[in-house]
């Protein structure tokens, strides 16, 4: 497993670079797509470091034991998606520690994993034997492996490495850290152009009868049937008799993708 603070591999990539060198999204499929981002928000901008806290999560596991989860993070969206806890990471949160089986000694890896949150809880509450908590934006990820230590995370457990989507990243991926039994994204995909890609790399990464582990409580201009079919085309369908909703939440599901 990798040094938590090392970027010395990492390529310069930012969160933007999933769009066109106008900030929209450049997927061809739908003008209005287009239209609907025409004048997104600074959500990239660069921030003072100081624009940085540290906040604490409690929790309680299936059995009432508190987790406590410590991050550094901003508390404003528009600074950059990667910065801050999503809604759709704690719902993720909230299942994983009710369904604790799922991540018991798993192979563990969170795409755009942002801050870290549901890969922390994995290794930190839920005994991964390993987890993988990647992100694209080498920003981002600098960050993350922060979180990693500021939570008291072994190395031999927990990575922070690269991974940009897409096959042939993906299978540079895999060669390097092995198949994967379980994987988790939440709140990652708000333009079409991410999930094609998304799903290549799940499709590269996952064992033959793992489970992807996915939520989308953001604010999307991809339609939610764009992701399943997208999904379907490479074999993963998300059953409705496993969807799982949080108490008092009935819109943002949890989706359990499984090969067919």
């Amino acid at each position: 497993m990798e040094s938590q603070t090392s970027t010395a591999d990492d390529v310069s990539w930012r969160e933007y670079n999933v769009h066109d060198d106008k900030g929209n999204n450049s997927n061809d499929e739908s003008s209005e797509e287009e239209e609907a981002s025409n004048a997104p928000p600074d959500i990239f901008a660069t921030q003072e470091e100081n624009a940085c806290e540290i906040h604490e999560y409690n929790l309680n596991d299936k059995e009432g034991r508190k987790v406590i989860i410590n991050l550094r993070e901003q508390e404003d969206y528009d600074v950059s998606t990667g910065m801050s806890v999503w809604k759709g990471s704690e719902i993720l949160c909230h299942y994983l520690l009710e369904h604790p089986h799922l991540i018991r000694e798993k192979r563990v890896t969170e795409l755009g994993s942002g801050v870290g949150l549901c890969g922390i809880v994995s290794a930190k509450a839920l005994g991964a034997s390993t987890a993988l908590l990647t992100d694209g934006d080498h920003v981002v990820l600098r960050n993350l492996r922060r979180n990693v230590e500021l939570n008291g995370l072994s190395s031999e457990v927990v990575s922070c490495p690269q991974l940009i989507w897409g096959e042939s990243r993906a299978k540079e991926f895999e060669k390097i850290n092995g198949k994967q039994d379980v994987i988790l994204a939440t709140d990652c995909v708000y333009v079409t152009k991410s999930v094609r890609p998304l799903f290549e790399t799940v499709a590269s990464v996952l064992v033959p009868k793992g489970v992807f582990l996915f939520v989308n409580s953001c604010a999307s201009i991809c339609p939610l049937e764009k992701i399943m079919s997208i999904g379907k085309e490479f074999g993963f369908v998300a059953s409705p008799d496993e969807m799982w909703y949080q108490t008092g939440n009935d819109k943002d599901p949890v989706y359990v993708f499984r090969k067919i």
